[in-house]
């Protein structure tokens, strides 16, 4: 479970900084920003991704293991599982598709 959530929510913030690399206005010609951006994924990225990792991992293994000591071993770590999902869900589906669940639901609800 925490592999699963570390690899979703560095995934999040690696694509996060590289769409802030690809579209960041230079006046540069598309093959320059591909070449830089292509280097600038390697030299900070890469580095980046190895500290976030072993950060990301001991924050989301702090947080199961807190939600299984408040529930009960087995139901707290479902339930706090549940939870950072169902938010990198949100999120991922905001950031994909630009839907914000909870705006579809109230114009659902509205008709």
């Amino acid at each position: 479970m925490v592999l699963m959530i570390s690899v979703l929510i560095i995934q999040l913030l690696t694509g996060y900084i590289t769409n802030k690399i690809i579209h960041y206005e230079t006046g540069l010609s598309p093959y320059k920003v591909t070449a830089f951006a292509m280097v600038a994924l390697v030299f900070v990225l890469v580095p980046a991704y190895r500290y976030m990792h072993s950060k990301v991992e001991v924050i989301v293994a702090k947080i199961l293991l807190s939600g299984s000591n408040s529930l009960g071993k087995t139901v707290g770590l479902i339930v706090s599982f549940a939870l950072v999902f169902g938010i990198l869900f949100l999120i991922y589906l905001h950031h994909w598709f630009n839907i914000n669940l909870f705006d579809y639901l109230s114009k659902d609800e509205i008709k």
